[in-house]
């Protein structure tokens, strides 16, 4: 007979926490430093102290003592609360990501299970801009050690745009790129997503996403529009903030000067296993007739690589 607590962990758990640390604006906080190899399992983190920590702070990840941060996203764009979309008495959750955001005072939690694999050591931290707010912060990292690197040297990694100080402006018929990617192999896994900011109608969400791996002629997904990536329809059918299924959310809370902001996210592992390549991906919003109007958007790609 197999034995039926074979599927849980063996190796011990451990927590790195922070509890009610104040982060001054312009400085990193280190919140889990540890040699491995090893795997962070999840990360748990809740902010306050205003629209920065919450929104713009950082969170950064560091692999085997490189200078530069694999991970360097700001928390709006991974949680897709930027704008307003957010929930003031509820939560949104995708499988491996759950978040809550009071939209009248910013504060902040959530929840991340994406495993962070790592070799020689990793240090995972939070930035705070520097906007002249102070942020509080409570953080566990849950880990493991293990005898040897089990992922084989992936990692979890980014690409994306920041809204703070990478924001993009397009017109109606610009084609961005989301993410490029080479060197593989490797699989995409998250997609998180803020568009809409100043745009005059809901019809760049006809924009259809593609993903083109291994450098083929042609993409191998295309979307059929923006809000149904992320596992809606017919423009959301007027709901609010929600979760769209078990792998994505939306939030749609029509913030007063920008009522077409559209904050989406979706689990890419758990709908489809990830998007696998081996050696390139490349991932892209698309221009579509129906799309009338220009829009400055944020983002954020989350893959092993």
């Amino acid at each position: 007979m197999a034995d039926p607590l074979a599927p849980l962990r063996q190796e011990k758990l451990r927590i790195d926490k922070l509890e009610n640390v104040l982060v001054p604006p312009n400085t990193e906080r280190t919140l889990c430093a540890r040699n491995g190899p090893g795997v962070v399992v999840s990360l748990w983190m809740a902010l306050g102290g205003g629209n920065a920590p919450a929104l713009d702070g950082r969170l950064r990840v560091y692999y085997d003592g490189a200078p530069t941060p694999a991970i360097d996203i700001d928390m709006g764009t991974l949680l897709a609360t930027h704008w307003g979309a957010g929930s003031a008495n509820t939560s949104h959750s995708c499988t491996h990501l759950h978040v809550e955001i009071n939209s009248g005072n910013y504060l902040t939690a959530f929840l991340s299970t994406y495993p962070m694999p790592f070799g020689a050591s990793i240090r995972i931290a939070y930035f705070n801009i520097d906007a002249g707010q102070t942020a509080s912060i409570y953080s566990m990292a849950t880990y493991s050690l293990t005898a040897s690197d089990e992922a084989n040297g992936r990692r979890l990694r980014c690409q994306g745009a920041r809204y703070v100080d990478q924001r993009v402006t397009r017109a109606a018929a610009s084609t961005t790129t989301l993410a490029q990617i080479t060197g593989g192999p490797g699989s995409i896994v998250h997609h998180s997503y803020i568009a809409g900011v100043g745009a005059t109608n809901l019809s760049w969400l006809e924009r259809n996403f593609s993903v083109t791996v291994d450098g083929e002629p042609t993409a191998q997904i295309v979307a059929t529009g923006t809000e149904d990536w992320f596992d809606s329809g017919w423009y959301f059918n007027g709901r609010r903030d929600y979760d769209t299924s078990v792998h994505s959310y939306v939030g749609t809370d029509r913030p007063a000067g920008n009522v077409n902001v559209v904050g989406m996210a979706t689990d890419l592992w758990s709908k489809w296993g990830g998007i696998p390549f081996t050696s390139s991906a490349v991932v892209r919003s698309l221009p579509e007739p129906a799309c009338t109007t220009g829009d400055t958007l944020c983002w954020c790609v989350l893959y092993y690589q």
